[in-house]
């Protein structure tokens, strides 16, 4: 089936970048940084210092009115941590769902990212296609900051973005542009955790001259079973590594092409699974992607101010091993191949300014080609007598290959009609098409539905609205409203079986899923501290769910729109730089959360959950110390036929860092050593979004328990 619209994006956005590197390289050459290679990148000292009063910058685009929380670097590397989910968990409402010694979800503002509504991001690119695994195809070593828009953003980003959106921020090179190209050091670092024996590194090199800038990295992880403070966790070892390369070219001091390639896998267990190991167990074997990116910002005098255009291309792929002996007389062991998705798409936004008001016009676009998986089966029966025989199939595909494109044209601005008001307004059209092969189909009889499948598109609209208001030097007020959307992915659509006597049927009718959500909030900017508080309401409707049906005089489910939901909450975030040693930072979260159709409460909910944080940075920066308490208030308000409730916890972490070239042995270079003790007092915890399997009796697997006492030795160095 030959699909010509599919590629004319991805030919049209080659050739804009093509004439926008030819801009770039005819401007005139002006006088080219010197350490930082890009202005909207973070403070790249690596070196102690105190958190400081404001909160850092988030890069992604975002509007002034936006509920935004980053963790910097400084935090990554202070919390030696193998898993992205420790960083996310410093967020406010955002709440881990743990399945393994570094695999889960994250729940935020009570929406799940296995749900496909909160998305996640590397350096602005959309991450599409692991939504169940995605957080284990980046390690904290690669990271420089983490940023999460708390609240949806479709009016920008598109599809998907209803509870929020994660970005994760790679480290790029630095050095003197200025000077014929050489090597210039790196930086290695290498983590040691006591719970599973753990064990991280990371190496770099990084170099810079003659306009271009260049770090090549290689990381790898691994550990064994974690131990909870119940004991040992089955099947929640891990590992993998991961590579790649960022090349960055700056012909002046306001043109930058950057092409960038990478590439990790992971090879993990599924922890807290029923019935528990060694009777039931999944692995990953392994699971990977292969991504790259081709970049272009740059500055302008005249009708455009700024100037963005990127290419992306992600290549995923994964092979699951199940295995299962629930039968005592049969033990049955299954891979299944799970190939792609390919997604390549693209972005190009223009800034311009005029009068009091700046306006950034864009398109994007995504391509996504799922082929259909494969599987292969042995069973063993035993016998009897004691005999064992066993069968098994080859490798067959067992489903179509799926397709969705999308195209979204976006409008966004920023206007201020008085010195101290500012009013922020979005827009954004979306066109969806999804299609799906006829062969081969789970059973013949499905072919009348899966061919009036094909060539299915969908629109939609999506706004925002938002007002800010400096009511005195300290005090600035906020308020928005803004629209959200999720166009269903192909594998709900054109999801379709046949087993035993019960069909599932693909639906190509299914609608978007739509929300609303209005926050009202104030910022009070101190000269030492900062505050944050934001109140929220979200109503959302047409909710995805399975439902009863029948097909050819046959029981079936299928996929329908049929939820309604509503999810309100606080947010408080504070940093407070008492004096030039001493930080007390943190936040703290409530949320309340209703599925409106059946009055019931929404699963997976944290009632109230927070962090409390205490630094102390010497006066000469040698060494930090800290320590924090992350916390939550138990369940009482649950879904009782969906999960069981998740007590209140405690767990106190500390840290101690010392910078090594300021405590007197300056031939060490910026090294630092960092020392830390989590979940101190080894507490049993679990957070409320850790999934449950009711049909079985609670324990310390079901629903998984986090993990215990964890001593980590971290040393770094750039060289």
């Amino acid at each position: 089936m030959k699909r010509f619209y599919l590629y004319a994006p991805l030919v049209s956005a080659g050739l804009l970048s093509a004439s926008l590197g030819g801009t770039a390289l005819a401007a005139d050459v002006t006088q080219l940084p010197s350490i930082k290679i890009t202005a909207d990148k973070p403070d790249t000292d690596t070196r102690l210092h105190p958190k400081g009063a404001t909160p850092p910058r988030a890069s992604i685009a975002h509007s002034v009115t936006q509920a935004v929380s980053v963790v910097e670097r400084q935090d990554i590397e202070r919390l030696n941590t193998l898993s992205t989910l420790d960083l996310l968990e410093r967020i406010p409402n955002a709440t881990a769902s743990r399945s393994g010694g570094i695999a889960g979800t994250v729940f935020l503002r009570g929406l799940n990212s296995n749900d496909m509504r909160v998305p996640m991001f590397i350096d602005g690119e959309r991450f599409r296609g692991r939504n169940t695994l995605q957080f284990m195809l980046i390690s904290p070593t690669e990271i420089e900051q983490v940023e999460v828009i708390r609240g949806p953003n479709s009016a920008r980003f598109g599809s998907d973005g209803m509870g929020g959106l994660i970005n994760f921020v790679t480290k790029r090179a630095h050095g003197n542009l200025t000077q014929p190209f050489q090597l210039n050091g790196g930086e290695f670092s290498a983590t040691y955790n006591s719970n599973g024996n753990g064990v991280q590194s990371s190496v770099a090199l990084e170099g810079a001259g003659d306009g271009f800038d260049l770090r090549v990295y290689a990381t790898g992880r691994r550990a064994s079973n974690y131990n909870s403070a119940a004991g040992e966790v089955p099947n929640s070892d891990f590992r993998g590594g991961g590579a790649g390369v960022v090349l960055g070219y700056m012909p002046n001091a306001r043109h930058r092409i950057e092409a960038s390639a990478r590439v990790a896998y992971m090879k993990d267990g599924a922890a807290g699974t029923v019935p528990t190991y060694p009777v039931s167990y999944s692995r990953r074997d392994p699971l990977r992607v292969t991504q790259g990116r081709l970049a272009y910002t740059g500055e302008f005098d005249g009708l455009v101010q700024s100037l963005k255009a990127s290419l992306y291309v992600n290549q995923f792929g994964t092979v699951i091993a199940n295995h299962n002996e629930s039968n005592p007389a049969r033990i049955v062991d299954r891979r299944n191949n799970v190939i792609g998705p390919l997604v390549w798409g693209g972005t190009l936004a223009a800034t311009l300014p005029w009068a009091d008001t700046h306006t950034t016009v864009g398109l994007d676009f995504m391509h996504e080609h799922r082929p259909g998986s494969e599987a292969r089966s042995n069973t063993t029966v035993l016998r009897p007598n004691g005999k064992a025989v066993s069968s098994g199939t080859d490798y067959k595909k067992n489903g179509p290959d799926l397709f969705q494109t999308n195209v979204g044209a976006f409008v966004t601005t920023e206007w201020k009609p008085a010195p101290k008001w500012a009013v922020t307004a979005g827009g954004r059209f979306d066109w969806f098409k999804s299609d799906v092969e006829l062969d081969p189909l789970p059973s013949p009889n499905l072919l009348p539905a899966f061919r009036a499948a094909q060539n299915n598109t969908e629109t939609a609209t999506t706004g925002s609205l938002g007002l800010s208001y400096q009511a005195s030097d300290v005090v600035e007020l906020l308020g928005s409203i803004g629209t959200s959307f999720r166009m269903p992915w192909t594998s709900e659509m054109f999801s379709g079986g046949f087993t035993g006597t019960s069909y599932t049927i693909p639906n190509p009718g299914l609608r978007p899923e739509r929300g609303t959500t209005v926050e009202l909030g104030t910022r009070l900017q101190f000269d030492q501290a900062t505050v944050g508080i934001t109140a929220f309401r979200s109503n959302y409707r047409d909710f995805l769910e399975n439902v009863t049906t029948s097909y050819q005089g046959l029981p079936a489910t299928q996929r329908h729109n049929v939820g309604k939901a509503r999810i309100q909450g606080v947010e408080l975030d504070w940093r407070w730089q008492l004096n030039n040693t001493v930080n007390l930072y943190g936040n703290a979260s409530y949320l309340h959360a209703t599925n409106r159709n059946t009055h019931t409460p929404l699963p997976s909910i944290a009632p109230l959950s927070g962090l409390l944080g205490l630094q102390y940075v010497a006066p000469s920066q040698a060494y930090a110390l800290s320590g924090e308490l992350q916390w939550a208030k138990g369940q009482s308000r649950y879904a009782e036929r969906a999960e069981y409730p998740a007590a209140g916890f405690g767990l106190v972490n500390l840290h101690a860092q010392w910078q090594l070239d300021r405590m007197g042995l300056p031939q060490l270079g910026n090294t630092q050593v960092v020392l830390g003790v989590n979940n101190l007092f080894d507490r049993a915890y679990r957070s409320a979004a850790t999934s449950s399997n009711v049909r079985y009796a609670m324990s310390d697997l079901n629903p998984l328990l986090g993990p215990g006492r964890n001593i980590s030795l971290s040393i770094r160095t750039r060289f």
